[in-house]
């Protein structure tokens, strides 16, 4: 009888999120990935055994080791089929690449070495040579992130997402998602709509920010989600149209009878963020069969009985996640409304491919649009506001800090900036409204000034799926001029929401940046040639005289606000946040009224020069100053 341990190499798999022995799906360059060796004991005692494998990126380069971070124990009197040890990340010796061995280009597994775990003697191995494979550059995920904080209970509590729901989220997008890294940013705002508001409601609120971003330079890659916490109550997510730019969705501990690591915003997040994506409903456990004809698997599934597909998760130790395989038959896609969510080799592939239109469709545009440098004008000290509103003593509970209204180089109407060589230019808005088509409603939401490269992407296809082939829905923004002149119309796409249950209204988002004219009056949206809401400015928006330090309170700093004049109705303001010193803006309320503003305390400790961009509107013209909120 053999005295030691003879094994033979049955497979080698090379994964990042969902992969089949063929190695058929794309390895992304730099992204975390996963050697995993199928090894078996064909005669000898059992044994624990650990790998090393030998790594080469060229045929003349050298060769780096790799050991695996764990050890299997192999019996040849009882070894588990291919199909179970896939399955199992426990039965396979796994191997964690180094950065350097995941730059675009070949790798090849060039040598396999197996040892006993506790003596370290290699031990006699057969098997076939490792695979050669190709790692392919691919472009960022870019997703600003946005907790929608509200009141709700009596009394009335704050209600926003824990650190833990935009870590997971990441997290998730990072590991399962087809990029090499995830480019975030996050903040909180206060929901516009008054709980218990709808995704539609936020993705319209999210939209209206978005815009003003784009405005101030923003890059144009970047999809917006916000999350709402479910502990005051539970928002259904959707994204606004398919693809899209813009998402939301709730997030919380439940469990959902299958997720047990204390958050389901994380894959929550991932199935909306697929929509804007470009990906559809499979068609399975009671979802919209949108994509039913094209999706690969039955019953939504990642695999199928041939067991060609396992997804992979890499663990993510910040979080206390393990490394572990996902079965196919037993885990469904995350485009899915069933349990047990992760991504498909199908949706992978799928987004990668949406990720390359998209920068393909934004290179012709050019790069984004450089931040305006202000010139430094007089500064005004402004002091913290007491009990008492503007007067009283500072508040001592919290760090002093000094408040300065800068005044603004100039307004933005183009009345007030006087004409061009060429007589007055155009001005632009962006424009955001929701409609019902079952209802043959609507209403607009937000009008505000903004650059021309605020616009959304030229994209045909974002409006969301169209039964029968036929176009998508459409809307007409009218922008009628004043004395006589004819108006300016403009079609734009109704974004329809992705989550429709059946039976329900079709509801959708209209989200355009159109020229105003040089005379605008009102604008008029037009369903199926009826008029359904009207949008008219107010009088000339008054400017901000001062901005002072109110308190904190649920993590937030106030700053109350003091105007030239008390806001009209129709008229108001959008608050703008620079963590770096005005280079760049992050929008953190728009449509706002009243005069105190919420700013995340989390900006205040990381930088040490914030400023609060403010800027009152009547939807065609405006007046912007800044404060600094650091001193």
């Amino acid at each position: 009888m053999s005295t030691q341990l003879h094994a033979v190499l049955d497979a080698t798999e090379i994964t990042q999120a969902v992969q089949d022995l063929g190695h058929s799906v794309t390895l992304i360059a730099h992204k975390t990935t996963v050697v995993r060796l199928y090894v078996s004991g064909t005669s000898g005692p059992a044994a624990q055994v650990r790998g090393v494998i030998a790594v080469r990126r060229s045929d003349a380069g050298p060769a780096t080791t790799v050991a695996s971070v764990n050890a299997i124990t192999l019996d040849p009197a009882h070894s588990p089929d291919l199909a179970t040890r896939r399955g199992d990340a426990d039965l396979s010796l796994n191997f964690l690449l180094p950065a350097g061995l995941t730059t675009e280009g070949e790798s090849t597994i060039s040598a396999v070495r197996v040892v006993d775990a506790v003596s370290g003697t290699p031990l006699p191995l057969t098997g076939p040579a490792g695979p050669t494979v190709r790692f392919q550059a691919g472009p960022p995920l870019r997703v600003r992130i946005l907790g929608i904080r509200y009141a709700y209970g009596t009394p009335p509590t704050v209600r926003a997402p824990r650190d833990l729901d935009y870590r997971a989220l990441i997290s998730w997008l990072t590991r399962a998602y087809p990029v090499p890294e995830v480019i975030s940013t996050q903040a909180v705002v206060d929901a516009s709509a008054a709980p218990d508001f709808t995704s539609d409601d936020v993705n319209a609120q999210l939209a209206a920010l978005r815009a003003l971003d784009m405005s101030a330079g923003g890059d144009q890659h970047t999809h917006y989600y916000g999350m709402v916490a479910d502990s005051g109550f539970f928002m259904r997510g959707s994204a606004a149209g398919i693809p899209a730019t813009v998402a939301s969705g709730p997030t919380g501990p439940a469990t959902f009878g299958w997720d047990f690591d204390g958050v389901y915003g994380d894959w929550y997040g991932g199935h909306e963020l697929g929509h804007t994506f470009g990906r559809k409903h499979p068609g399975f456990c009671t979802e919209s069969p949108d994509d039913l004809l094209q999706f690969p698997f039955q019953h939504g599934q990642l695999g199928d009985a041939t067991h060609a597909f396992v997804g992979f998760d890499v663990g993510d130790p910040a979080l206390n996640l393990p490394m572990r395989a996902i079965p196919g038959e037993q885990w469904h896609d995350v485009m899915t409304y069933c349990d047990r969510q992760w991504i498909s080799s199908y949706t992978y592939e799928g987004i990668r491919q949406r990720l390359l239109a998209e920068d393909a469709l934004l290179a012709g545009a050019g790069p984004a649009a450089e931040p305006a440098v202000v010139p430094e004008p007089p500064r005004i000290a402004v002091g913290s506001a007491g009990p008492g509103g503007s007067g009283g003593r500072p508040d001592d509970r919290y760090p002093t800090r000094r408040a300065t209204v800068v005044t603004p180089p100039r307004a933005s109407s183009d009345a007030e900036a006087g004409p061009g060589p060429d007589g007055p230019a155009e001005a632009y808005v962006s424009v955001v409204g929701t409609v019902n088509l079952t209802q043959g409603n609507g209403g607009i939401r937000y009008v505000n000034p903004v650059e021309p490269h605020a616009a959304p992407p030229s994209d045909p296809a974002s409006a969301g799926p169209a039964p029968d082939g036929a176009e998508g829905p459409t809307a007409v923004l009218r922008i009628v001029q004043s004395g006589g002149a004819p108006p300016e119309e403009v079609t734009v796409p109704v974004r329809l929401s992705s989550e429709p249950d059946p039976g329900t209204d079709r509801t959708g988002l209209i989200d355009a940046v159109a020229p105003a004219g040089t005379a605008p009056e009102a604008i008029e949206l037009v369903l199926d040639g009826q008029v359904v809401d009207t949008f008219r400015p107010a009088g000339p928006p008054p400017a901000l005289r001062s901005a002072r330090h109110s308190g904190t309170e649920d993590g937030a700093l106030g700053m109350a606000l003091e105007f030239d004049a008390s806001p009209e109705p129709g008229q108001t303001y959008s608050a703008q946040v620079s963590s770096d010193g005005g280079r760049t803006w992050h929008t953190v309320g728009v449509g706002l009224k009243d005069p105190t503003v919420q700013l995340d305390r989390h900006l205040l400790r990381h930088s040490a020069d914030v400023r609060l961009r403010i800027t009152t509107t009547n939807g065609f013209s405006s007046t912007t100053a800044e404060t600094s909120v650091v001193g």
